[in-house]
């Protein structure tokens, strides 16, 4: 079995663990190896993994690995994604929970990770890396774009253009034909009825530009 490194040991990073031990597709393929983390001591113990290293761990690797990445920020995901994909012997797994409904049209790209009571509609398209936290949802031809993290209980309807590196916030609803910017963040529990451009955070019901 190929060995599975979640980078990042906080929250998330056990909840993805707890993820593959209940048996995410694919996940009888994998050896929980431990986390990767950069600020914990190697050696140190989490939720009964230990943590093996920082990234130099990974980047120096030279048998067969995966990486999972266990944080939320989209632009960390990318810039450590383009590091680690210089060393030809690490992927980048897909994970959905086994509670989780994902249609058979639906594109998934390397290194999704879908979690539980999550929905994926039918010919909607997720990139590179994106991430569906607890009861999370896209709708019908939407595009998640790549290293993008929708929060628990995020509405994303059809139609919708999510541009990479983009968050959209714990609660928040989308309307149905919309986009979404890159790099943009979608505040928690936020109605968008409007586009949003790139490089701003919109908060509020309905949703206005709050930061640039």
């Amino acid at each position: 079995m190929t060995d599975l490194f979640i980078y990042g040991a906080g929250g998330l990073g056990r909840e993805i663990a707890s993820l593959v031990k209940e048996g995410a597709i694919d996940g009888l393929k994998w050896n929980l190896a431990g986390f990767i983390d950069d600020a914990k001591e190697p050696g140190a113990e989490v939720s009964g993994l230990k943590v093996v290293g920082g990234e130099t761990v990974l980047s120096s690797i030279t048998r067969p690995a995966a990486v999972v990445f266990g944080f939320a920020d989209p632009h960390a995901k990318e810039r450590l994604y383009l590091r680690l994909s210089k060393n030809p012997n690490i992927e980048f797994p897909t994970l959905i929970h086994p509670l989780a409904r994902v249609d058979a049209s639906a594109t998934l790209a390397d290194g999704v990770v879908i979690t539980q009571f999550c929905s994926v509609a039918v010919d909607a398209v997720l990139g590179r890396c994106a991430f569906m936290n607890v009861g999370s949802m896209v709708g019908h031809d939407t595009v998640i774009g790549d290293f993008c993290t929708l929060m628990p209980h995020a509405d994303v309807v059809g139609g919708i253009t999510v541009g990479p590196r983009s968050l959209v916030g714990l609660g928040a609803k989308v309307l149905q034909g919309l986009s979404i910017g890159a790099d943009s963040v979608v505040g928690i529990g936020s109605v968008v009825i409007s586009r949003v451009p790139d490089g701003v955070t919109v908060m509020g019901n309905p949703a206005r530009v709050v930061r640039k």
